[in-house]
């Protein structure tokens, strides 16, 4: 199949699920092109990109479209074989949401349980782990980590107060590469992310679980800390391709 994916941009948490499954959907055989409409269109917003999506998606041969985000979705809603996922509960325009959710909802894929339970028709397909890049180095650890994003509900100053808490000192990533996220979730003793309910899955968690840090804590928003503790094994990105594919084959 020809697999086209749309992206709002290629930094942040959407960009890397894509980056970690479209090497193995070619390697099933599949071609896969993915356009970010803030990095490759230059369109920041959803008035601005409804005639260059449609421009774009119609000057392409695609046997599947595939767009991650409500706001790409809504101006393409009736192009065929459209496939939507929902990586977070919207905050701004619940509505819009929604409103995509009523037209696509037999095509509507989401990351999380919370996400299910909010849009009961949708499917699920969970985000994974790379485990040949997030493994335990065997070193010394002796931090707490934290990673610094708008979207978690503790502040730096109630991570150091947690650090002193717990006798250890704080860490906190921050611009720090993707390819030396491994190192520095191995140099943790503990790690700790609360994210706020809109979260989809949240990553980090199953990175730090990977990597082998020995404490990690959080709260039952995204995919739910426990969860991923219970089935920490099927959080792979084989297995994310292969929920995929048996939803859109």
């Amino acid at each position: 199949m020809k697999i086209l994916i749309l992206i709002k941009k290629w930094k942040g948490g959407v960009g890397r699920v894509i980056s970690s499954i479209k090497p193995l959907l070619e390697k099933e055989g599949h071609e896969v092109k993915v356009i970010s409409r803030e990095d490759d269109l230059k369109c920041y917003s959803l008035k601005d990109s409804i005639r260059g999506l449609n421009i774009l998606v119609n000057n392409e041969d695609y046997d599947i479209l595939y767009t991650q985000d409500w706001s790409m979705a809504l101006p393409l809603i009736f192009k065929r074989n459209h496939y939507v996922c929902f990586h977070g509960l919207e905050t701004q325009n619940r509505f819009l949401q929604k409103l995509v959710y009523k037209l696509k909802s037999n095509k509507t894929i989401v990351v999380g349980d919370k996400l299910k339970e909010a849009y009961p028709n949708s499917r699920i397909v969970y985000n994974g782990v790379d485990k040949t890049k997030f493994k335990d180095l065997h070193n010394e650890r002796k931090y707490l980590g934290w990673i610094k994003r708008d979207y978690e509900r503790n502040d730096e100053i109630s991570m150091n107060t947690i650090a002193r808490k717990n006798g250890i000192e704080l860490s906190i990533a921050e611009n720090i590469k993707p390819e030396k996220m491994n190192e520095w979730y191995n140099s943790l003793k503990m790690f700790v992310s609360y994210p706020k309910p809109f979260t989809g899955f949240n990553l980090c968690w199953i990175e730090a679980l990977a990597s082998g840090v020995p404490d990690v804590r959080g709260n039952e928003n995204g995919i739910g800390l426990t969860k991923a503790k219970l089935n920490f094994k099927d959080f792979t990105w084989e297995n994310s391709v292969k929920q995929l594919l048996e939803i859109i084959e």
